[in-house]
């Protein structure tokens, strides 16, 4: 079986960077992220952030390089994260389809619950 694809952003203003809390109901719920989601059928991986972001935060922002990609098998499938750098247009936000955001500081997402594939974001990160 082919793993999902899925999109994440890595928005960095100032030395922090975005995580968003995924909504209680939902899978992972309560669990910090990085924001993004699904790729659709005839998408590219850009444009489904450039989507997602503004779906879940009313968030605009210029998608930059790849920062790394991520092959994780969770027990109900496997999914290919792709997580790239982003650039903010505007700060103005809000909680849309996520229960809460927050700018942290590398060294600061240690003190965050993450699904277990965005561990190796975290780590690379935490390293730079």
């Amino acid at each position: 079986m082919k793993p999902l694809i899925v999109t994440a952003a890595l928005v960095r203003h100032e030395g922090r960077i975005l995580i968003t809390r995924r909504p209680d109901g939902k899978a992972h719920g309560g669990k910090w992220e990085f924001p993004g989601g699904k790729l659709e059928d005839d998408e590219s991986p850009q444009d489904c952030l450039k989507r997602e972001l503004h779906e879940e935060l009313a968030l605009q922002v210029e998608v930059g390089d790849i920062f790394t990609v991520v092959y994780h098998r969770y027990p109900p499938g496997a999914i290919l994260l792709l997580v790239y750098n982003c650039r903010p247009l505007s700060l103005r936000m809000e909680d849309i389809e996520v229960s809460a955001h927050a700018w942290v500081t590398p060294e600061e997402l240690s003190g965050y619950e993450f699904p277990e594939a965005d561990d190796v974001i975290v780590a690379r990160l935490q390293h730079e």
